[in-house]
């Protein structure tokens, strides 16, 4: 498979289901969004925005100009307001949810859940923000990072990268940044094992270790806290990365980006989760410029006479045609292997 870069998610989601990995990042058919997802990413907004506003009086500012809350003035503000304007642009921009009165007043409590943890432990406004949300793009220049591809006919050259954004960054001392990760949804699983995570998964998780790798180009920092805060299903849980974690982070992208550029059929691991978290695997190709296969093999999820789920149609093609005709004939148009969407972007 071609692969340029990951996000956390691109390597979660490899991890969970190679095949689901191909379908969203390499063929740009990406799965469709949870209403608990974007009650999350509203959540994530007001977070954001309140970072934002003590970022700005740090720096003696007297108000900021956001995107969807407009301009905020640093100290007073409303924060169930600002979650209102938040919730009002998703019900808009994201109108396929049956959005209900209920949605509104938890994202109300989710942020409040955060603010309030053992008397504003986490609450922006008793932090010394250094950043919210930034965006990293980070390409790794070593030997086994380099690839080259012929990509729709034009040969592109570079070096494997990461590229993700945080929710926080955070200065506890001088030489010490402590990374904020919001997670609003009610459960703290590895659906990979589907086992709880507890501490000590999270120094091998990969999301904390890119983000610690990340923060690490980026600020020159090595004493770097992480912090991955579950705020409706246990609260905060605290590791803390030094310099050696970085060749961990390494070794880690290295080992993920050799196994999927070296993976010419990916495989469907297939389990309940495909009808309940895929959106392939929920959905058939009819409606879109692709020709559904109504087509019975034996050991296939489809019901004989139904029209196979987009994932069974790719996985089908696969084995019979080969990466080459499938990235061809099934990439998603516009889709490019190359370019990072902005979680939460409702565009």
């Amino acid at each position: 498979m071609i692969t340029t870069y990951f996000r956390s998610s691109s390597y979660n989601t490899h991890d969970m289901c190679p095949l689901q990995y191909y379908i969203e990042y390499n063929l740009g058919w990406r799965g469709d969004s949870s209403i608990k997802a974007d009650k999350g990413t509203i959540v994530h907004k007001v977070l954001e925005v309140m970072a934002l506003c003590k970022k700005a009086k740090q720096e003696k500012k007297k108000h900021i100009k956001d995107d969807i809350c407009g301009t905020v003035p640093v100290t007073k503000y409303n924060i169930n307001e600002l979650t209102d304007i938040v919730y009002k642009h998703y019900v808009t921009h994201v109108p396929q949810h049956n959005w209900r009165d209920i949605d509104r007043q938890d994202c109300k409590d989710w942020v409040w859940l955060a603010l309030q943890y053992n008397d504003g432990q986490f609450d922006p406004r008793n932090k010394t923000i250094i950043d919210a949300e930034p965006f990293f793009d980070i390409e790794i220049q070593e030997p086994w990072a380099a690839y080259d591809y012929n990509i729709d006919g034009k040969n592109v050259k570079g070096f494997f990268g990461i590229k993700g954004t945080i929710d926080l960054i955070t200065k506890v001392q001088p030489n010490i940044y402590e990374i904020i990760d919001w997670k609003s949804g009610g459960y703290r699983k590895n659906w990979v094992t589907g086992k709880d995570k507890e501490l000590e998964d999270f120094y091998h998780d990969p999301q904390l270790l890119m983000y610690h790798y990340a923060a690490h180009k980026l600020y020159n920092v090595d004493q770097i806290i992480v912090t991955i805060f579950f705020i409706r299903a246990g609260g905060p849980y605290t590791v803390c990365f030094d310099s050696s974690h970085l060749k961990i982070a390494e070794d880690m992208l290295k080992k993920k980006f050799e196994e999927v550029r070296a993976d010419q059929n990916p495989v469907r691991n297939s389990s309940w989760k495909c009808t309940k978290f895929c959106t392939a695997g929920k959905k058939t190709f009819e409606g879109t410029h692709i020709k559904p296969i109504q087509e019975f093999r034996r050991g296939q999820v489809t019901p004989y006479g139904k029209m196979m789920t987009r994932c069974e149609q790719i996985k089908f093609d696969l084995d019979r045609k080969g990466i080459a005709a499938v990235d061809k004939e099934y990439t998603m148009p516009g889709h490019d292997v190359m370019f990072y969407k902005n979680p939460g972007s409702v565009e």
